[in-house]
């Protein structure tokens, strides 16, 4: 079964949600609450930077980057597929080939996350 079947087989935990603050905050506790703490301490540090600059840039980049987190970690076939890719492309033994295979798959799984929300 290859990894977009397994995906379809297990569903989503959650259907993707609108990318908003709110929207995206609520999925992250469902999904990932680890990540919690890492979500609020950059939608704050967001907000500031769009503060002093006057610049929306820094919340919609964050917006981007949580919504394609959510968009990985909704689908745990995929999730564990990227963790698996970063272990392998951080392994120190890993062989020029298992390094490309690895990035590859993350490259792919990025994609498709980032496809999922629009972008």
């Amino acid at each position: 079964m290859t990894a977009q079947h397994a995906e379809e087989a297990d569903g989503p935990l959650i259907s993707q949600p609108a990318m908003t603050r709110e929207a995206l905050r609520d999925a992250v506790r469902r999904i990932d609450m680890a990540a919690l703490v890492f979500f609020d301490k950059e939608c704050h540090e967001a907000f500031d930077r769009a503060a002093e600059t006057g610049a929306i840039n820094p919340l919609r980049f964050f917006l981007m980057k949580w919504a394609t987190h959510v968009a990985i970690q909704r689908w745990p076939a995929r999730a564990a597929a990227l963790r698996e890719a970063e272990r392998s492309a951080g392994d120190p033994k890993a062989t020029e080939e298992q390094f490309r295979a690895a990035m590859a798959t993350s490259s792919r799984i990025l994609a498709e996350a980032q496809r999922e929300i629009g972008l």
